[in-house]
């Protein structure tokens, strides 16, 4: 058995180098058989087959890098899962998960539950026939037209209707959201199903509030329009003529707030759009026909409302 030094595997590993570098640079790929009679002297060879590597290394860089980039699509099928997994699929898969419903058209009320709240007014004794009956005052017509004693039994009964037409509204508009139904092929996430319900929601509100608007509108320009007459003589004033069959019809005035002769609000011209402060009289004064309204003298007290 021999030994070596060290310096004998340094001398070894140098010559390996050397020899590995000196068939680096004279590797030439072309064939010695002299069938193939290159062209080429030995230095455009050895040339050659530098560029020929190169490119083959560029090459396999390319086809590397392309493989690398190319996303692999897995198909996997769950027949159960929960709405826990669903949403842990879909923040690591956002773009290639897809579920598709077992059923496409849902009703809104399956996934939308709404319950109507109405002013507590609308659920008060103030617009029970109680309250309403006990503010009846047979000679009501007998007080100061701005006295609120002649038309508040009118008021509250507008109060009771306005709720009762508004609560039908709501029930109305309710019952057609329940019976419509959302179409949709795959499953929504909760934020896109989030927005979808707040865009339902939203125009529920606002087509309940349009119909409710047209409805007031259109109830308001036909008794403006057909110059329906109050029974609390509010709006328009009926006199007879003395020992005829002749009756004589007079407009209801009223000042606005400034006050002044020129700011006059017909009852004719403007329906029920005329305001006035209305209050408490105790002394009774004789209406001046076509001539409006005067609080003559000042009442104790004054609550805006609207001339019925």
């Amino acid at each position: 058995m021999s030994n070596r030094s060290p310096g004998s595997y340094k001398n070894l590993a140098i010559a390996a180098r050397s020899a590995l570098i000196r068939n680096a640079r004279e590797l030439n790929l072309f064939s010695d058989n002299p069938f193939w009679s290159p062209a080429l002297n030995n230095t455009e060879q050895i040339l050659s087959t530098r560029l020929f590597l190169l490119f083959i290394l560029i090459s396999l860089l390319i086809v590397i890098t392309y493989a690398s980039l190319i996303v692999r699509t897995h198909s996997i099928t769950l027949d159960q899962f929960s709405l826990s997994d669903f949403e842990q699929l879909q923040t690591h898969y956002p773009n290639t998960l897809q579920i598709a419903c077992s059923q496409v058209s849902n009703p809104y009320y399956k996934f939308i539950q709404l319950s109507p709240i109405f002013h507590e007014i609308c659920s008060s004794s103030f617009i029970g026939k109680k309250w309403i009956s006990s503010l009846f005052l047979p000679n009501a017509t007998s007080h100061n037209i701005l006295d609120f004693r002649t038309f508040i039994f009118g008021q509250f009964q507008a109060l009771a209707l306005l709720c009762q037409t508004a609560k039908q509204s709501v029930y109305d508009g309710h019952r057609t959201f329940n019976s419509t139904n959302l179409i949709t092929h795959d499953v929504l996430v909760r934020a896109e199903f989030n927005e979808i319900a707040n865009v339902l929601i939203e125009n529920l509100r606002k087509t309940v509030l349009a119909k409710e608007n047209r409805t007031a509108r259109v109830v308001s320009m036909s008794i403006a329009q057909n110059r329906v007459m109050s029974a609390l003589r509010t709006n328009f004033y009926i006199k007879s003529v003395y020992l005829s069959k002749v009756y004589v019809t007079y407009n209801g005035y009223y000042f606005k707030n400034n006050g002044t002769s020129l700011s006059v609000c017909t009852c004719r011209l403007q329906g029920n759009q005329c305001v006035y402060p209305a209050g408490a009289f105790y002394n009774w004064t004789t209406p001046e026909l076509d001539q409006p309204a005067k609080s003559n003298p000042p009442p104790r007290f004054q609550v805006n409302l609207l001339v019925l």
